[in-house]
């Protein structure tokens, strides 16, 4: 068995109650990790039951996306042991701040790795700001998801960068493999004509 494999085995032991969790409380974290984890459990079972090669390019997919789970999850149970003390409930009211971090730390992934110039200071006191609402469990202002957008904007700057992260990708992967994760279902009310 591939190491990627047995590691991924070992994610799952150690998350699926965690991840499930997030499900059941219908948490915005959920929907963000949800690509991720549909691929690689997808690609799982597909080269376990010999219906794909776990090829250069599968492993490589497997592997970012494994990394992507693994710190992203660290993350989110630091903050649940750290500022929430273990309260998964407590935790879950402020997912959308968790959410708009995990989401700052991406772009500041994305501007590093296409080595864009970019206002470091700005995405710094954001996530000072967000940490904050964290530490005082503070009230969560509506519009912080506008903030974090015009701020990340500005931030940017005029560079010529278009944000395309791992989750993005990871869409894409998943609509290439014929899992298309957020459809909406339509709903018929009254009888078919």
């Amino acid at each position: 068995m591939d190491y990627l494999f047995r590691e991924y085995l070992a994610w799952i032991a150690e998350n699926h109650e965690f991840y499930m969790e997030l499900k059941e409380h219908e948490s915005m974290l959920y929907d963000r990790f949800l690509p991720i984890y549909a691929v690689l459990d997808h690609v799982y079972r597909e080269v376990k039951s010999d219906k794909m090669q776990f090829d250069g390019d599968l492993k490589r997919i497997f592997n970012v996306g494994l990394e992507f789970l693994h710190e992203q999850f660290d993350s989110c149970k630091l903050y649940l042991d750290t500022k929430f003390q273990g309260d998964l409930h407590a935790f879950l009211e402020y997912d959308a701040i968790v959410n708009d971090i995990l989401f700052v730390e991406d772009v500041r992934y994305e501007l590093v790795e296409k080595q864009a110039k970019y206002d470091e200071k700005k995405l710094e006191d954001l996530l000072d700001r967000l940490e904050a609402i964290l530490d005082e469990k503070a009230e969560i202002d509506e519009n912080i998801g506008v903030y974090v957008d015009s701020v990340i904007k500005d931030v940017i700057g005029e560079a010529e960068f278009e944000l395309y992260g791992i989750i993005d990708i990871f869409m894409d992967v998943a609509e290439t493999f014929g899992l298309y994760l957020f459809e909406d279902e339509e709903i018929v009310l009254g009888k078919d004509i």
